[in-house]
């Protein structure tokens, strides 16, 4: 997962939520990270939001990987706090327009929102309004399907509450307070990113393993894994299908996976 954000205070709760690091060396921009997450601070601004895109994306092994835009933004309706998920992203100046799809299951608002050139302080529309969105969506759509590129914005500001000066704490404490809905949303596209990655056949067998048994989302993580491990190793799917239908719970189908692969591991 890959996040971009303007400024440090807004990457604060995901530097500590996700126990990033700094990385070390000579990089055009802060990046922070850990086995799984990757998070680059651009600064304020289409132009350094372009380029931290576009450094982020020069990252990337080649597999599909989701991006997220994360930040605060102003908003003409919408209460201070109030996180929304962006729909319909736009510049007046720019020919495009780019519409997020609407792939994540959540209750969190929706929202257009424009990328302004300097902060807006009218809010005369209800929308939201930022700094940096447009340039990553045009960036980011070249290279990574638009499924996975979703812009999440946190309102600081609105006409009854006007920011007069940027408050790095009470932007870290905004994205603190919604950083539970962030993580959710993050983990759908995570899941999103390893469907489009995943081989049809074993995202269809996975397919049927949940349509008969619960899975926690650390039990999906687990069976991708090892469902992997058996089509490397040429397990036969009707084999696995043999032992679903014997299994009356997912640990118990985990456990007679790993012991039919146990012996296939030893011989390869």
């Amino acid at each position: 997962m890959n996040f971009l954000v303007a400024l440090q205070p807004e990457a604060r709760p995901l530097i500590e939520k996700f126990k990033l690091k700094k990385r070390n060396g000579s990089n055009p921009f802060p990046v922070f990270e850990n086995e799984s997450h990757c998070l680059a601070i651009s600064g304020i601004g289409r132009i350094q939001a372009a380029a931290a895109t576009g450094y982020l994306l020069g990252q990337l092994d080649g597999r599909p990987q989701a991006m997220i835009n994360l930040g605060i933004a102003g908003h003409g309706t919408f209460d201070v706090g109030s996180l929304f998920l962006a729909n319909r992203i736009f510049h007046s100046q720019e020919k495009g327009t780019y519409y997020p799809p609407a792939v994540l299951e959540s209750k969190i608002s929706k929202s257009g929102l424009q990328t302004m050139d300097a902060p807006e302080k009218d809010y005369p529309e209800p929308i939201g309004y930022d700094m940096e969105a447009h340039a990553f969506c045009s960036i980011a759509y070249q290279s990574i399907t638009r499924e996975l590129v979703q812009v999440i914005k946190v309102v600081s500001d609105n006409p009854s509450a006007p920011l007069a000066d940027f408050n790095p704490k009470f932007a870290t404490d905004l994205l603190f307070a919604n950083l539970s809905h962030i993580e959710e949303i993050s983990e759908q596209l995570e899941g999103l990113e390893r469907e489009i990655s995943m081989d049809p056949l074993i995202l269809g067998m996975l397919a049927e393993i949940r349509a008969k048994l619960h899975c926690t989302a650390t039990q999906v993580h687990q069976l991708e894994r090892i469902l992997k491990q058996a089509h490397a190793l040429g397990m036969a799917q009707d084999e696995i299908r043999s032992l679903l239908k014997s299994s009356t719970h997912t640990k118990n189908l985990l456990s007679s996976l790993a012991e039919k692969l146990a012996p296939l591991r030893i011989m390869k």
